[in-house]
């Protein structure tokens, strides 16, 4: 994993320079691949933090890639499985958000991930045959779809519990919950994907996941080329589509996750007539030459953009 940390310090930089604020209840864990910083104010504030690390742990356990023991392993081995209604109902919306962007997002591409090395970290270039052939296998892989899905079951275990207002920074996924004190919007940075800080700002109000894909989170170099980890499930390559980071702001934590892979699958022009076609997200893109564009709702600062309108 690449950079992530540096998305966690500069939204910590970004809370801690708000004046009058109580001190949160913190705490960092290492979940899902990633580091993972949660922040939350209120008088359940100790049970929050307590109820959101289970919960990140438990959805880890049963949707591991690598656990043998895993109900998604065990599913990618066709073991039988009695799936709960809310298991069941995850995966039919990851499916219907796959459909929804035309297969741009595609949940099955276990073998083709681990096929290029994402998984242990052997990187290395497979040949054509190699991804013909993984192309034709169907196991699921929710490294697109889970963060997201846990920040919005974070917020709803929030929901239930005496808590003000919440920051949770899921590796490249930022979930907020409630709203600051005086009213002001939250400040969530874009991590430049050429590692120089950050690129801009977003302002988001109130319950609200941001999720940034890109091309700089992981990857590897063999003789000077960069293969990065966003796999196009048309040819099975690192996805070429002229974007560098696409992030997504939408009330739906799942939703911003898959989107964001699809979106940056689709490149600029197919995205933005994704977009336009849509009514419940925002987003930004980076294209690989640097150009910055956002959709209209989309609350950015601190750089030069061009605005994408409907």
């Amino acid at each position: 994993m690449k950079r992530f940390f540096c998305l966690f310090v500069l939204v910590c930089a970004l809370l801690c320079g708000c004046s009058g604020e109580t001190a949160p209840v913190q705490q960092t864990i290492f979940c899902m691949d990633t580091v993972m910083d949660l922040q939350v104010w209120g008088k359940d504030a100790e049970e929050g933090i307590a109820q959101i690390g289970a919960a990140l742990k438990d959805l880890e356990r049963t949707w591991s890639a690598v656990s043998e023991d895993s109900l998604l392993c065990r599913l990618n081995r066709g073991d039988p499985v009695s799936l709960s209604e809310e298991e069941s109902a995850l995966l039919q919306r990851i499916e219907g958000l796959s459909e929804q962007t035309g297969g741009a997002f595609n949940p099955k591409l276990r073998a083709l991930s681990e096929c290029w090395g994402f998984y242990n970290e052997n990187h290395r270039v497979p040949s054509p045959s190699e991804i013909t052939a993984a192309l034709l296998e169907s196991q699921w892989d929710l490294g697109g779809a889970l963060k997201g899905y846990a920040g919005q079951e974070c917020a709803v275990l929030l929901s239930q519990l005496d808590v003000d207002r919440a920051m949770l920074v899921l590796g490249g996924n930022v979930q907020t919950y409630g709203e600051k004190p005086d009213g002001a919007p939250w400040q969530i940075g874009i991590q430049n994907p050429d590692g120089s800080g950050n690129l801009g700002i977003l302002s988001v109000s109130g319950t609200m996941s941001i999720v940034t894909s890109g091309d700089y989170q992981r990857y590897f170099e063999v003789d000077g080329v960069k293969y990065h980890h966003i796999l196009d499930p048309e040819n099975g390559y690192p996805a070429d589509s002229g974007l560098c980071s696409v992030t997504i702001i939408c009330r739906d934590g799942l939703t911003a996750d898959c989107l964001s892979t699809a979106l940056f699958v689709m490149g600029l022009e197919k995205a933005t007539e994704f977009w336009r076609s849509s009514d419940d997200f925002e987003a930004v893109f980076v294209t690989t030459g640097g150009a910055i564009y956002a959709t209209e709702g989309a609350s950015l600062s601190g750089c030069q953009y061009e605005v994408i309108s409907r």
